[in-house]
C-alpha cells in the first residue's frame, strides 16, 4: 500500500493534532495495561528496575527519545551474526522503540529506572517493506548481551526471523543465557492457535491479553505459554486506541499505541527488572518463580496473568516475600508506592500526528481519565484477527485538546487536500509480531 493510499485511508476518520511533548523526567502515567498488571503498586517496591540492564533484541531503538531520561546506553547491531558495539543506524523499523518504551519509558514503562541495551537484530527490508532478522543474529544478540551486563532479554520477534523458534543456535544461546543468569522473554506470537514448547525450556513465552484481562482474539495460547500480559485487543478490527492498544513510544519523541504479543512480552521482562532491582541477591530461577507462582489464573495462559504486585509481595492481603517461599534472607522491605505528580508539558510542540475520534473508556480506565488519543489503521484481510502489528504516532499524553469526531465532508476534504500536497504526515504501517 502506498503512503498517499494509506494517507488516504487514515484521514478518512482523523483530524491533524498539534500536542506539546512529556518533558524529561515526566512521572509514570495511568494506562489500563500497567493497572491490569498491577505494575503501579510495584513500581516503589522494585526501585523502578534502578541498575537492572534489560536488552531489547530487536529494530534499532531511538535512545534519544526523552522518556528514557538517558537510560538508554550504545548497545550493538549485531546483524549478519557479529555484533558490533555502538548505536545502530535508524531505518524504517519503530517496533524497538515502542517495546523499549513498554519496558523502561518513564511516562508508560513498566521499570521506569531500568537501562535499555539496545541490540539490533532485525532491519528493514526494502522489498518486502517488512523488519526481518536471522536466527543466528539473534544468537550472536544474545550472547553479546549477556556478556555486557544485561540480567533480562526481551525478544518480541516472532515470524520477522523465520525458523527462530526452533533453531539450535537459539536453542543453545537461551539455555547459555539462563545458566548465566540472565531471564530471557519471548513473545508467543499472533497466529490464535495453540503453540507447543518452542525456544528452549529455559525461555519464558508469553501471550497477550486484552484490556478485559482475557486472552487476546489474536494470542497464540495453550501449550508452550508459560504467562500472559497486557499487549492490547483493538475493539474495531484494524484500529488501536488508548483504551484497548498499548500505549508506548515512538521515534522522534512521539507516541504509539499497538497491540500484539509483542506488547506482551515487555511487561514481564519490565516486572524481571523490577525484581531484580527489590534484592540484587535474587537469581535467575527466583525471579522467574515469583512471577509464574504469584500470576492469577487464567485459562490457556500457563501459568495465568502476570501480577506485578503479587510477585514483589507488596499492596493489601499480599503474601510477604518469606510466605511465598522465597529464603528469609532475601526478604526486603518495600517502601509503599508514592503517587506520582503530574506531568510537566514541554514548551515545543510534537510533530503533527493523526489522531482519531476518541471513544469511552473501558472499566479498567476511570472516566475521568481523558483519552491519549486513537490511531487508525487499515483493516486487516482477515476482519477477524487483529494486526496487532502496526505501529502508528498518537498524541502525546497529556494533551490539552481533546480530539473530536469529523464529519465526513470534512474528513473527504482533508482527504483530497492530502492527496494534493503528496502525502503530509503519514504513519505508515509495517508488520511486527
Amino acid at each position: 500500500m502506498t503512503r498517499r493510499r494509506l494517507a488516504f485511508l487514515l484521514v478518512l476518520g482523523a483530524i491533524l493534532l498539534g500536542t506539546p511533548a512529556f518533558a524529561v523526567g515526566t512521572a509514570a502515567q495511568q494506562s489500563w495495561h500497567a493497572d491490569q498488571a498491577r505494575i503501579p503498586e510495584a513500581r516503589a517496591a522494585g526501585r523502578g528496575g534502578a541498575d537492572v540492564i534489560v536488552a531489547v533484541l530487536d529494530s534499532w531503538i531511538d535512545g534519544a527519545h526523552p522518556d528514557f531520561e538517558g537510560r538508554v546506553l550504545p548497545g550493538a547491531d549485531c546483524l549478519r551474526a557479529t555484533c558490533r558495539p555502538g548505536p545502530a543506524s535508524s531505518d524504517a523499523c519503530d517496533h524497538g522503540t515502542h517495546v523499549a518504551g513498554t519496558v523502561a519509558a518513564s511516562s508508560f514503562g513498566v521499570a521506569t529506572k531500568a537501562r535499555i541495551l539496545p541490540v539490533r537484530v532485525l532491519a528493514f527490508d526494502a522489498e518486502s517493506q517488512e523488519c526481518v532478522g536471522r536466527p543466528d543474529d539473534v544468537a550472536a544478540g544474545i550472547r553479546w548481551a549477556v556478556a555486557n551486563g544485561a540480567r533480562v532479554l526481551n525478544l518480541s520477534l516472532g515470524p520477522d526471523v523465520p525458523g527462530l523458534a526452533i533453531s539450535p543456535s537459539i536453542l543453545r544461546a537461551v539455555d547459555a543465557a539462563a545458566n548465566a543468569g540472565a531471564v530471557v522473554v519471548f513473545s508467543a506470537g499472533n497466529a490464535s492457535v495453540p503453540i507447543t514448547d518452542a525456544y528452549g525450556s529455559s525461555a519464558l513465552i508469553v501471550a497477550a491479553t486484552g484490556p478485559d484481562g482475557s486472552l487476546a482474539s489474536y494470542s497464540q495460547r495453550g501449550a508452550g505459554v508459560d504467562l500472559a500480559a497486557p499487549g492490547g485487543d483493538p475493539r474495531t478490527p484494524g484500529v488501536c486506541t488508548q483504551q484497548d492498544c498499548v500505549t508506548s513510544l515512538f521515534p522522534n519523541a512521539r507516541y504509539s499505541v499497538a497491540a500484539g504479543t509483542s506488547m506482551a512480552a515487555p511487561h514481564v521482562s519490565g516486572v524481571a527488572a523490577l525484581l531484580y532491582a527489590q534484592d540484587p541477591a535474587r537469581t535467575r530461577d527466583q525471579v522467574v518463580e515469583r512471577m509464574l507462582s504469584t500470576a492469577r489464573p487464567l485459562a490457556d495462559a500457563g501459568h495465568g496473568l502476570l501480577d506485578a504486585q503479587a510477585a514483589l509481595g507488596v499492596g493489601p492481603n499480599q503474601p510477604t516475600i518469606a510466605q511465598a517461599g522465597a529464603p528469609p534472607e532475601q526478604v526486603t522491605a518495600p517502601a509503599p508506592p508514592t503517587p506520582a505528580p503530574p506531568p510537566a508539558a514541554s514548551p515545543a510542540p510534537a510533530p503533527a500526528t493523526f489522531v482519531a475520534a476518541p471513544v469511552a473508556p473501558p472499566a479498567a480506565v476511570p472516566a475521568a481519565t481523558p483519552p491519549v488519543g486513537a490511531t487508525a489503521a487499515p483493516a486487516p484481510e482477515d476482519p477477524a484477527a487483529v494486526p496487532a502489528k502496526q505501529l502508528l504516532p498518537v498524541a502525546a499524553p497529556g494533551a490539552p485538546t481533546v480530539p473530536v469526531p469529523v464529519p465526513i465532508w470534512t474528513a473527504t476534504l482533508a482527504a483530497v487536500l492530502l492527496l494534493l500536497a503528496g502525502g503530509g504526515t503519514v504513519a505508515a504501517s509495517r508488520g511486527y509480531h
